[in-house]
């Protein structure tokens, strides 16, 4: 197993909507694509998926070439039903938002391996929370403006509602200065919360009750069934490495994780979680050391949580404990490192 295959995999049509922002910056697509060893073919549809480690150059080559500290999120101006692919066309189907919002954490990787959507209880209301799997941290913070953009661009269009606004979006990375702000609020027009624990739009539940613009069960039905092979194709190649990674890191956020939890996600036993790993040369506690240092090291880069509480909540007994593992990380204490 090796890293590029921990990124799996992304629809093509999910990169065509960075192209298409590119452009806008006179980035011209195939060079773009060259630079990031992906094939011509994603323009004219000729290729369907690509892999997650090509996506995540191509999106830095964007970004440090457009030099806008806020392509991320300019981009998601640029999503389009079949952005979302098999399921944007269904979302665009449905009766209801509630029924729209459905779909997307069920299917969601035909989109791509990008990040994992949940969907929670936030006080009276819900959050539309995303969990990014990319470990660029360059390209992290873009990926997040642009799924939470995007959602909300689409969600429009969808509702026929263009001033359609949540109640408030969470987002992990610090605040920008004020000259940046602005363009979130434009986007946004709600109240915008930054250095949080999570990245989400926050909207009371009775909104999920508004009728979508062009119902059709019929349609949805077959598109269901389309999108039920597709899934079952995707997991049939995934290797169990990135399955079992991709889960911890969506569960990491409320905690760690048991094994038996996992493998119950996963449709099997531990001990035919941990042969599986093991044939592939990892083990689950290799995977889950190194998920640990990953979030650490993003929540003391881009949230305030106190130290203490990642300690806990990564399963650490005492703070003392991960202190010195931290150091044994990066050579930095957690406080010295958040303080870079």
């Amino acid at each position: 197993m090796t890293s590029k295959d921990l990124l799996g995999t992304a629809s093509a049509n999910a990169v065509r909507q960075y192209l298409r922002a590119g452009q806008d910056y006179g980035i011209d697509p195939n060079d773009a694509l060259l630079a990031a060893g992906l094939p011509a073919g994603i323009v004219d549809n000729s290729v369907s998926r690509i892999d997650g480690r090509g996506f995540q150059t191509l999106i830095r080559y964007l970004i440090e070439r457009s030099r806008d500290p806020l392509f991320g999120l300019k981009s998601s101006r640029y999503v389009q039903p079949g952005s979302y692919s098999l399921v944007g066309y269904m979302a665009m189907n449905c009766r209801t938002a509630r029924e729209a919002l459905h779909i997307t954490p069920v299917y969601e990787a035909i989109v791509g391996d990008m990040g994992v959507t949940k969907i929670e209880k936030y006080g009276p209301h819900l959050a539309m929370r995303w969990v990014c799997q990319y470990d660029d941290p360059v390209v992290r913070p873009h990926m997040i403006d642009n799924v939470l953009g995007s959602w909300l661009v689409f969600a429009r269009w969808l509702a026929d509602m263009q001033d359609g606004k949540p109640e408030r979006v969470l987002f992990e990375r610090p605040q920008p200065s004020p000259l940046l702000l602005s363009t979130y609020e434009d986007i946004f027009q709600a109240p915008l919360e930054f250095g949080c624990e999570r990245s989400a739009l926050i909207f009371p539940e009775p909104i999920l009750d508004t009728p979508l613009r062009q119902p059709d069960p019929a349609l949805l039905a077959t598109l269901e069934q389309q999108a039920s092979a597709v899934m079952a194709e995707l997991q049939q190649r995934h290797p169990i490495v990135m399955q079992t990674r991709s889960l911890l890191r969506a569960m990491m956020e409320d905690g760690l994780p048991r094994r038996d939890k996992v493998a119950a996600e996963l449709g099997m036993t531990e001990r035919t979680l941990q042969r599986r790993l093991d044939e592939a040369g990892t083990g689950y506690q290799q995977l889950l050391d190194d998920l640990r240092r990953e979030v650490a090291t993003e929540w003391l880069r881009t949230t305030q949580i106190p130290i203490n509480d990642i300690a806990a909540r990564l399963g650490f007994s005492e703070a003392r404990s991960f202190h010195r593992r931290f150091k044994a990380w990066t050579g930095k204490t957690p406080g010295e490192y958040r303080g870079k």
